[in-house]
């Protein structure tokens, strides 16, 4: 059976020590005891992957390991997951396979420490024809963080993307903070390279923000200017992706989409697609409100929910609504994946009384029904239900 979502690009191996939910105020020469360590898959291709396959989307994985006892582990914790979900992974002869050690409290944000390993090498070259016969959506994660992917205006991510929308698959990209260590990279450039080929980008505010060197960075605790995330939203937009998700932390998702024209080209991707549903549409979603444990992995847990619905053929609010749902079960674990039961439970969640804290607004805005999902003054439903009627 062939797969229904590839997702290829980064992919690591997370250990995690136990530090419940103290503050990570480590300072040199500190001794912190902590619990038994977590040893789980990471990275864009195990966390938006192994979710999406939880969510019912079955799935191939394409990603590079290296011959080592890391890369062992990791391709056995996928088989454990679902046999034959490691069979994507090459390993690569004198590379080593990417860790991180995450250091994450439920009081405060993670702190990782990561090697890239093997993901550095990654290419066009990974992504053989045979990987995406028969898949509707290949999404690729984190090219910031590897190497090859950056190099010559990223040239080898647009081989990729392209490659996939002429197979007629579904393109979608998510991002990383940009790593220095690869290098003086033009972001710009490689977005108005790339991006004309990606069918849906879903960046967090602040990696955006950091690409696009805009001058009012988010500090990631207070609320977002609303102007400015509309700004960055038009100007992703501008650079030619159908669809741009910003990923908002504890302040939920917001979601702006291009024409009927643009949008079409997705729909043509996937028979039965409303494109008049997804065209012109500005949305903001609120989170579901839970207790958090760690939110490692959720941004991931966020873009496999809002991909399962598209591939559903959802509706744009529908599909936020899922993309938060799977995020806040994301953030219930302590890793990325072990709040995530599957299908069921995220649609349940849906459906559930959750308090969704509503974001400071302008009346600009209005209810997208009876979600929770605002429309802002750019979408297009909101601007045609104010069109006066004629008799």
């Amino acid at each position: 059976m062939p797969p229904q979502a590839v997702v290829a690009g980064h992919i690591c191996l997370d250990l995690m020590p136990g530090l419940g939910s103290r503050p990570l105020d480590l300072r040199p020469g500190d001794l912190r005891v902590a619990g038994p360590v977590t040893i789980s898959p990471g990275g864009a291709v195990s966390n938006t992957g192994l979710a999406l396959n939880r969510l019912g989307v079955s799935t191939r994985l394409v990603a590079l390991i290296g011959p080592d006892p890391l890369g062992g582990i990791l391709r056995s914790a996928l088989e454990a997951e679902s046999p034959g979900l490691g069979d994507g992974l090459v390993v690569r002869a004198g590379e080593g396979t990417s860790y991180s050690v995450i250091l994450s409290s439920a009081t405060t944000d993670r702190i990782v420490v990561h090697f890239p390993g093997a993901n550095d090498d990654f290419s066009s070259a990974e992504i053989e024809p045979e990987h995406l016969r028969g898949a509707e959506l290949l999404h690729v994660g984190y090219p910031p963080l590897m190497r090859r992917l950056c190099a010559d205006d990223g040239a080898e991510l647009e081989r990729i993307m392209r490659a996939a929308g002429e197979a007629g698959l579904v393109t979608s990209l998510d991002t990383a903070e940009p790593d220095q260590r690869i290098g003086e990279v033009d972001w710009h450039r490689l977005l108005a390279r790339v991006l004309p080929q990606v069918d849906i980008f879903m960046p967090s505010l602040g990696e955006i923000e950091a690409m696009l060197s805009t001058p009012r960075p988010w500090d990631g605790v207070n609320h977002p200017d609303v102007a400015w995330v509309r700004l960055l939203a038009e100007s992703v937009l501008e650079l030619g992706a159908g669809m741009v998700g910003l990923k908002l932390g504890r302040f939920g998702l917001y979601l702006r989409t291009a024409g009927v024209e643009r949008i079409g080209t997705i729909a043509g991707r996937l028979p039965g697609l409303d494109a008049q549903a997804w065209s012109d549409r500005e949305l903001w979603s609120p989170i579901f409100e839970v207790p958090v444990k760690g939110t490692t992995g959720s941004g991931d847990a966020t873009i496999a929910g809002f991909l399962a619905a598209l591939l559903d053929r959802r509706d744009p609010v529908q599909a936020l609504d899922l993309a938060c749902a799977v995020g806040s079960l994301c953030v219930e674990g302590d890793d990325a994946l072990s709040g995530i039961g599957g299908r069921e439970q995220a649609e349940a969640r849906v459906r559930s009384a959750a308090p969704r804290p509503a974001p400071p607004l302008s009346n600009a805005w209005e209810p997208a029904g009876s979600s929770g999902v605002f429309a802002g003054p750019g979408d297009g439903r909101l601007a045609a239900s104010k069109v006066p009627q004629s008799h």
